[in-house]
């Protein structure tokens, strides 16, 4: 495990590590969680490289725990695979998983020194008056949204997700490099746009209010695939690892394109499998 240290921001705590050894325990004789177990031996086992695998293998365990059996890497659009397929209470889901990694910018606003008595500080402080503009929350909300939604797209074609037939398509973002894990407006500002949340909540680049990753407004590379294929993005960020963290630790936010109203994406989550399901634009 690396030290705070070395990456004070990102980096493998104790407790993530011993809770992805214990999964790993549990789970080593499910045959349909095998492929997974050998990925993260084969990348080096529980280490800070494997913590997107380790992503995957805590919603893999909650899965297992909830009594769903899945399938892991299944096809998705082009050559692409997606990280989980299954059905649970007769609705069929696609699941694909992804770790919002710090941006170098986040890096770059990083400061570290030793006081006087000797004790060494880290600081990050990411302001709208930085000399680079992308050192700051305008500038890392730019940055989640762009990447989150190029996930579904590759070399200008649509990637991962299908187009939508009888499966409810989610993409859960691990959140917790975003700002410290963001709030609840963050969350709503990266999915859905600026002009969703309060005026003193609202972030501008460039001069123009930043839109969210299934709004119209949104230009960017793989943007109209996912407005057009994935109907949840689920924004997780864990504080814990025990019992239930996992789906504790979930907001969702339902695309407005997808759904004819509230209560229909509300519908579709009351059949996701790890409960309770929040959804922060259900009204």
């Amino acid at each position: 495990m690396s030290s705070p240290s070395e990456n004070f921001w990102d980096y493998l705590t104790t407790e993530e590590g011993e809770a992805a050894q214990d999964a790993i325990s549990e789970l080593n004789d499910v045959r349909w969680i095998e492929p997974l177990l050998r990925s993260i031996q084969d990348n080096g086992g529980v280490t800070r490289n494997t913590m997107p695998l380790l992503f995957e293998l805590r919603f893999a365990h909650a899965l297992h725990r909830a009594g769903v059996m899945a399938e892991y890497e299944i096809g998705g659009e082009g050559d692409s695979t997606l990280d989980f397929g299954f059905t649970y209470e007769g609705q069929p889901w696609r699941v694909e998983l992804m770790r919002l990694h710090e941006t170098q910018a986040a890096r770059d606003a990083s400061r570290s020194g030793v006081d006087d008595e000797g004790v060494t500080w880290f600081g990050r402080v990411l302001s709208s008056v930085a000399e680079d503009a992308r050192e700051s929350e305008e500038g890392e909300t730019v940055q989640a949204v762009q990447r989150i939604c190029q996930k579904c797209e590759k070399n200008g074609q649509p990637y991962k997700f299908p187009v939508p037939g009888t499966a409810v398509q989610v993409l859960l973002v691990d959140f917790r490099t975003f700002l410290h894990g963001g709030d609840l407006a963050d969350r709503i500002h990266v999915g859905l746009g600026g002009e969703f949340v309060a005026e003193p909540f609202r972030r501008y680049w460039s001069g123009q209010l930043i839109s969210g990753v299934f709004s119209e407004r949104t230009p960017v590379r793989g943007a109209v695939h996912i407005r057009e294929r994935v109907h949840f993005l689920g924004f997780v960020n864990e504080q814990s690892y025990g019992e239930g963290a996992f789906a504790g630790a979930i907001l969702f936010v339902a695309n407005p394109r997808l759904f004819t109203d509230v209560g229909h994406a509300r519908e579709a989550l009351a059949r996701w499998p790890l409960q309770p399901a929040r959804l922060v634009n259900g009204g």
